[in-house]
């Protein structure tokens, strides 16, 4: 069964915003409860306030915790940065996944807490193999146009030196098949 929505999850977005900025701008629970009850008429309770701020703070920092293994992976996989994302990204979904399977009771309970995010992991899961796939594609492209003007800047550059130092076409065939390693 779903947590109900707090007190504070209540409260119109902007006033959520509120309390936000001025926690990251470092003002206390009580600080943050006077600000609000100057500024907003809604009835506010310390102890439902820091709850609030608590779980902010655990997913701030769950988020932090994300980012640091995102970017280790990220600098262990792959050449192409946007490779090495979308592969961070799917080893991310991979853990969490294999924490849920070997029983990690963190995991089990975020998803006890809310159900359907096993059903959203799973799409997000099929949406990053597919942008994985995507990627490649992209990647490959990219690589073969890039391979294909490198080609021919070469071959218009061996024209031009064949023509200007009077080589001979068997001279031109030699350098670009066992030079340059192109076919002719």
């Amino acid at each position: 069964m779903a947590e109900r929505p707090s007190s504070i999850d209540k409260l119109p977005q902007e006033v959520r915003d509120e309390i936000a900025s001025l926690r990251g701008a470092g003002h206390t629970i009580d600080e943050i409860l006077a600000a609000l009850r100057e500024l907003h008429s809604a009835e506010i309770s310390r102890s439902a306030l820091g709850r609030h701020i608590k779980t902010m703070e655990e997913v701030g920092r769950d988020m932090r915790q994300s980012r640091e293994i995102a970017e280790m992976l990220v600098r262990q996989l792959g050449d192409e940065p946007e490779s090495r994302v979308v592969q961070a990204n799917i080893q991310l979904m991979h853990s969490f996944m294999m924490k849920l399977f070997i029983g990690d009771d963190e995991a089990i309970n975020a998803i006890k807490k809310d159900p359907q995010s096993i059903m959203m992991m799973a799409k997000a899961l099929d949406h990053l193999t597919r942008s994985s796939k995507t990627d490649a594609d992209f990647v490959a492209k990219v690589e073969a146009r890039v391979e294909a003007r490198i080609r021919a800047e070469t071959e218009a550059r061996l024209k031009t030196v064949v023509k200007e130092k009077g080589m001979t076409a068997e001279t031109a065939t030699i350098i670009r098949n066992r030079v340059l390693g192109m076919k002719s």
